[in-house]
């Protein structure tokens, strides 16, 4: 409890990790919780996102998933609201997908037990830890959440608390995959421009057989899962489930740095038909009437021409009564 003291003046998310685990356990599906974190970068208003893995044997599964969108990116402030259960600055635009400040812990903590995120907005970079693997090796009753601010042009850290500044970045280098603090920074370099989001997911959440429950070996341009779809490939690949994911598909999305080919949902679930157009129109239907009145004046007129044959040519029963008189 004296590491639990030590941390007490740092964000607490006033969650405890049974809380987290119960959340994410509303996601069956591994591909839904992926989609609320795809949803958030929509919401950002990026017109690109990158869902990328990368390798790392020191970590559980082997590799950790990033998320990178081009977005409006977030503020200190706004970092700060996405810890707290219930709290969205994105409440007051019924336009937005999430509006109740769980998607990003209920996905993220679904597909894997930890997450850094990096966000880029008004000359500051802010770095958030949200990690059930700090919180339980520390013995830690609620979740802390470790934040840390640089000015995006001195590179300089935006402290309002000096003490707390390096108790935090020591926590992040040890329970994250970066090591230091140049490290993190690098990780900024990667977000495209002044504004977006980098969000890593790592230490993954394993399958009943011990391996990755997301295969990224079987195809390289793909994310797949374990499951065996009976008709739709949306149910085992991520690339097939992202390009049906939106009724509008506004946003890019690039999985393992290839394009999706989106499909817009309205088509894809009926086959194309053919349906003959009849027009109502008063000069069709005229046409329609005088073609079928000449093709029943045709008819009538070879019936007459047939009757007439017909009275001219002597009957059996003449022909008879000659014969006799003969």
């Amino acid at each position: 409890m004296a590491e639990a003291a030590l941390y007490g003046s740092l964000c607490r998310a006033e969650l405890t990790l049974d809380f987290l685990h119960a959340n994410s356990t509303t996601h069956d599906f591994v591909f839904g919780a992926i989609a609320e974190l795809i949803d958030n970068s929509r919401d950002a208003g990026a017109t690109r996102l990158d869902i990328y893995t990368v390798k790392n044997d020191n970590l559980r599964g082997g590799f950790i998933l990033c998320f990178l969108d081009d977005g409006c990116g977030m503020s200190p402030y706004e970092a700060t609201d996405i810890v707290y259960f219930g709290r969205s600055s994105k409440r007051k635009d019924p336009k937005m997908i999430g509006r109740y400040g769980n998607g990003l812990k209920s996905g993220s903590m679904r597909i894997g037990n930890d997450l850094i995120l990096f966000t880029k907005k008004e000359n500051t970079m802010t770095c958030l830890l949200f990690s059930q693997t700090f919180c339980e090796t520390e013995g830690l009753s609620e979740v802390i959440v470790p934040i840390l601010s640089w000015s995006s042009d001195t590179k300089t850290p935006v402290i309002d608390d000096p003490e707390k500044f390096p108790t935090q970045l020591s926590i992040i280098c040890k329970y994250s995959p970066f090591n230091n603090e140049d490290e993190l920074m690098k990780q900024f370099n990667a977000i495209y421009g002044k504004t977006g989001t980098l969000l890593v997911i790592y230490n993954l959440k394993l399958a009943l057989n011990g391996e990755p429950e997301l295969d990224i070996l079987t195809d390289e341009k793909d994310i797949l899962t374990d499951r065996i779809p009976e008709n739709y490939p949306e149910e085992k690949s991520l690339r097939s489930y992202t390009a049906i994911l939106y009724l509008n598909p506004r946003m890019r999305i690039f999985i393992q740095a290839e394009k999706v080919k989106t499909k817009h949902l309205l088509f894809c679930f009926y086959r194309p038909r053919m349906y003959p157009y009849i027009s109502s129109s008063f000069k069709q239907i005229a046409t329609q009437e005088l073609q079928k009145a000449q093709m029943e004046l045709k008819a009538a007129e070879n019936a007459v021409t047939e009757v007439k044959g017909r009275l001219k040519q002597p009957s059996l029963s003449e022909d008879s009564e000659v014969l006799n008189q003969e």
